[in-house]
């Protein structure tokens, strides 16, 4: 259910395979939620700028179902731009990541959607 969606200039070619593993793993970790429920997308190759500037950059939105909260944020923040910085080369300051708490009824998944799960037992 969490979603780690990414929007760079960077190009496609030079995003490693690792960094989606590495991203599943510690924001699982970091959220308290299984990793085989996170859904990482990296939209490469895009025409962007950062403050008028060409250089590598990107935008990003993570949304999951609770988990979303300013003193949790900050902690994702950090965790995710040293990612991006490894593994992407995005400077910190050259990034800008959205968050968005989602209500389960609007996350459809497996045929439904996830109100009146039980998020707990999703081990």
């Amino acid at each position: 259910m969490p979603i780690f969606r990414v929007h760079t200039n960077v190009a496609k070619s030079k995003v490693p395979a690792a960094f989606l593993s590495e991203a599943t793993e510690e924001l699982a970790k970091a959220m308290a939620k299984p990793a085989k429920y996170f859904a990482i997308q990296v939209n490469g190759d895009q025409p962007m700028t950062f403050g008028g500037k060409g250089d590598p950059c990107a935008c990003c939105t993570l949304q999951s179902i609770g988990q979303i909260s300013g003193a949790q944020n900050k902690q994702y923040t950090q965790l995710l731009c040293g990612l991006l910085q490894k593994h992407l080369g995005i400077s910190p300051d050259r990034i800008y990541i959205a968050f968005v708490d989602l209500e389960a009824p609007s996350i459809g998944w497996n045929n439904t959607t996830f109100e009146g799960v039980d998020l707990s037992n999703l081990k």
